[in-house]
């Protein structure tokens, strides 16, 4: 290392002052570029990249609140059957096909509350067997606690069903 810093050094000795300020300039440039392309760049365009997802989610999140109003007031005018008790509802229609699997635990808290956990279920599923607990049966989320699983679409829920 120290060879080849010397016989840089050399080179650059033999050099008229002139070419040597052109050399060194265009050293300092292309440093620049280099701190421009590997550091500055990569981080610039990650905060681009959060911020665009931050504006996906957003956007995600009115969709969803938007389609909940929707439903909210399409199911007002329907039959909901509440003489079905909660725990009941909550076991039958976790088990059709339309959650795609069985919850992992159910536990009664009481007459008026279910806490449900399911693992590795289709956020999509789980989004229609929720619009189905609350338009056949009138029970609703009241607490929802969702980590994204293991693949895409993916997520594990603990949720906290009422009847409204």
């Amino acid at each position: 290392m120290n060879q080849l810093y010397e016989q840089l050094q050399s080179s650059l000795q033999q050099l008229a002052p002139r070419e040597r300020l052109i050399v060194l300039g265009g050293a300092a440039l292309l440093l620049l570029v280099l701190v421009y392309l590997l550091a500055w760049e990569p981080v610039v365009d990650a905060h681009r990249q959060r911020a665009d997802a931050l504006e996906r989610a957003r956007a995600l999140a009115t969709r969803i609140e938007q389609a909940a109003v929707l439903v909210r007031a399409n199911g007002a005018g329907s039959r909901v059957d509440r003489s079905t008790s909660l725990l009941a509802a909550v076991d039958r229609t976790s088990r059709s096909p339309l959650l795609g699997k069985p919850p992992s635990r159910v536990q009664p808290e009481g007459d008026r509350e279910v806490k449900v956990w399911i693992e590795d279920v289709s956020f999509d599923n789980l989004l229609r067997w929720l619009q189905d607990l609350e338009t056949r049966y009138g029970i609703g989320a009241a607490t929802a606690e969702i980590e994204r699983g293991a693949r895409p679409g993916q997520v594990s829920v603990r949720l906290s069903l009422v009847r409204e």
